[in-house]
Formats: structure tokens, C-alpha cells, sequence
């Protein structure tokens, strides 16, 4: 197991772990609403892509995770709160307003669009708030979990500033049990199923448990307690993940026990998988080395910009198109081949758009690596 300074730097089996993550988005998001497929094979894949919003389970736990165990690291470093926040920027703010810029504001301004393209309602957009708007433009929808993770951001240097691991540890635990709690109530009072979504105190466990596991391995006791026991937490979390399923309606997010009892199921389930791969050895353990695979890693690596376009292609252009050549229904076999050509173009604009534009950013990050006081 890597010490804590060395899960500082990449872990290949987390970037295959993003790439995973947005595969499983990327493909539920194009198969949405396809019909039943004659083929065994395409039916199975439909069944595994059907609950793919999982993925942002995955995005949550990682982010966590990784935020987390670099701002513990970071505490007691000179510009602690102002090197955290440039560097988030300069990931995240670059790729988003420029996306927001040329699709909201000057295409409409270089031509005339009709449906299903609308520029209204574009403000939640701009101020990271799209998780809490009654709506947004078209296509944008899937944006609520980037608004999710700027809210994140924002309030976790403040806790993790005055607690060292072992409190910390305690206060994610906390917080996903209160996470939990606070759904359950919601639900009771028939609050939308959206709300219970997409509302970020709704969906902090799945953060903090990702946080709880950087805690962990930073705390001695409990690291040496955990490496002989990785083989069983590796088996855990498919386990949790599959007792679930009979619990929840398989994870049915418009369901009351999916949306409280199965949030959280999926959220440790998540994390677990996450410290597992984290502190596995790839060349012992078959798995762990499936994640370090390079086209999955590669994926992982783009997987932002992949986030941010595939569902931006496939409402604005692909679904109108389909719609215009095969119908309301288009043919079983179209509609699996479109998927796959989404995700493949969604990945080919994500490596342009990382070397045209966020890499440039990418590099002044280092201008403000942690530095001790």
C-alpha cells in the first residue's frame, strides 16, 4: 500500500475507475428510452447501461476521495484556502464558460435557432446553482452534478482546515448518516424526487464517505488495520452494491426506499470501491489491474470534458436527428450504434478540447502547489 504522500500523485486504477464512471453515464444517457432489443446481447447491455446515472455515484465517492486527502495533506500550508481554489478553478471554470459562452451566448447572437436549442432560463448555469433551478436550457440538465461538486468545493477546505484525519474521519461519517436522515424526512413530506437528487445536502454522503476513506488511510491505527483486510473490503462493496438491488427496486432514483436507503447503499458501496482500488496493487490483483487498462484510463483522463459534451450532443444533435431519420422509435440496432458513436465522439472533442484549451490552464497549477509554511 502506498504511503500518504504517495497517494498525492496519480493512481491508475482511479483513472480507470473515471473512466468507467462516465462510460456507464455516457451510455445510460443515450439509451434512455430505447426499446426492448430482440438480441440477447443487446439486451444485456441495455440492462447494464439502464442504471448508469450510477456513474455519478462513482464521480461523487472519487471526488471525495481525492479533495479530501489533498486537503488534509495541504493543512498547515502557506495559502492553504487560496492554492485549493485556484487550482479548482483552473480545472473546472476554463472548459464550463467557454462552453456556456459559445452556446448560450453567441450562437444565438451568429444565428437563428429553433427547437429544440432555448437559451432561457441560463442563470442557475453561470452562478454553479443548476442543481436547484425549476429549469434550465435545454440539454444543459446533467450540469446539476458539476453545481453539486463547485458546492462541495466550496464548503469542504473550510471543515477539513480545522480537523486533523481522525476528527475528520468522524464528521464525514456524520455527515453521510445525516445525509441519509435528511432524504428520509424529505421523502416523508413527498418532497420531488428530483430534489432529493440533485440537492447537494442530499447527496453529500456519497462525498463524505469517498472523504471517509481518505481519512482512513491517513490515520496509522487504522491503515495498518485495513491493508490486511483489503481482499474483504474489495468484496464488500459488490456485495452492498447487489443486496440493494432487491431493496430499492434496484436503485429506482423516483422511488422513496431508491431515493433514501439506496443513495446511501450505493454511496459506501462507491467509496469502498474506491479506497480498494486505491491502495491495491494492480500486478497482484486481476481487478485492480482491469482498471489500469489504457483505453479505460484514457477515458478517465478526458472523462470532464466527456461529461460536459456528451449530453450536449446527444440532446441537441443526436436525438433530433434520430427523430428526423427513423421516428419516434428508431430501429433497436440504430439506436446501440448511436450510442457507441456518441461516446467515441464524445471522447474525440474531450482530447481536443484538453490539449486546444484546459491544458494550457492545467499547467499553471503548479504556480500554486501546497507549499510548506
Amino acid at each position: 500500500m502506498p504511503d500518504p504522500s504517495a497517494l498525492r500523485r496519480s493512481i491508475p486504477a482511479l483513472d480507470g475507475i473515471r473512466g468507467l464512471a462516465i462510460v456507464w453515464v455516457v451510455l445510460h444517457n443515450a439509451l434512455a428510452g430505447a426499446a426492448a432489443p430482440s438480441s440477447p446481447l443487446l439486451h444485456a447491455l441495455l440492462v447494464v447501461a439502464n442504471p448508469g446515472w450510477i456513474g455519478v455515484q462513482l464521480f461523487f465517492a472519487l471526488s471525495g476521495f481525492l479533495i479530501t486527502g489533498g486537503l488534509l495533506d495541504a493543512r498547515g500550508t502557506r495559502h492553504y484556502f487560496r492554492d485549493f481554489y485556484a487550482r479548482r478553478a483552473l480545472r473546472i471554470l476554463p472548459l464550463y464558460y467557454m462552453v456556456l459562452l459559445v452556446l448560450l451566448v453567441l450562437l444565438p447572437w451568429l444565428a437563428s435557432l429553433g427547437p429544440p436549442y432555448s437559451n432561457q432560463h441560463q442563470a442557475p448555469l453561470w452562478l454553479f446553482t443548476a442543481n436547484w433551478a425549476a429549469s434550465l436550457p435545454y440539454g444543459f440538465g446533467h450540469f446539476w452534478s458539476l453545481a453539486v461538486e463547485e458546492q462541495f468545493y466550496l464548503i469542504w477546505p473550510l471543515l477539513t482546515y480545522g480537523l486533523p484525519a481522525s476528527r475528520m474521519l468522524k464528521a464525514c461519517l456524520w455527515i453521510a448518516v445525516g445525509a441519509l436522515l435528511l432524504r428520509c424526512v424529505l421523502a416523508a413530506y413527498d418532497v420531488s424526487a428530483w430534489t432529493l437528487y440533485a440537492n447537494t445536502a442530499c447527496r453529500m454522503d456519497a462525498l463524505a464517505l469517498g472523504g471517509a476513506g481518505a481519512c482512513a488511510v491517513r490515520v496509522a491505527a487504522l491503515r495498518q488495520r485495513l491493508l490486511p483486510r483489503l481482499q474483504q473490503l474489495g468484496a464488500l462493496a459488490p456485495v452492498v452494491f447487489l443486496v440493494g438491488i432487491p431493496l430499492t427496486h434496484f436503485y429506482a432514483p423516483d422511488g422513496r426506499s431508491g431515493a433514501t436507503l439506496g443513495y446511501s447503499l450505493l454511496a459506501f458501496s462507491s467509496a469502498a470501491f474506491v479506497v480498494w482500488a486505491a491502495l491495491s496493487d494492480p500486478a497482484r490483483v486481476r481487478l485492480a489491474g482491469v482498471l489500469t487498462w489504457a483505453p479505460l484510463r484514457s477515458c478517465g483522463k478526458y472523462s470532464y470534458a466527456m461529461y460536459v459534451f456528451h449530453n450536449l450532443l446527444h440532446k441537441l444533435l443526436g436525438e433530433p436527428w434520430l427523430a428526423r431519420t427513423f421516428g419516434a422509435q428508431p430501429p433497436s440496432l440504430v439506436v446501440f450504434g448511436y450510442a457507441l458513436a456518441l461516446l467515441l465522439v464524445s471522447y474525440l472533442l474531450a482530447v481536443c478540447s484538453y490539449h486546444a484549451l484546459e491544458l494550457h490552464f492545467l499547467r499553471l497549477k503548479g504556480t500554486f502547489a501546497p507549499r510548506s509554511a
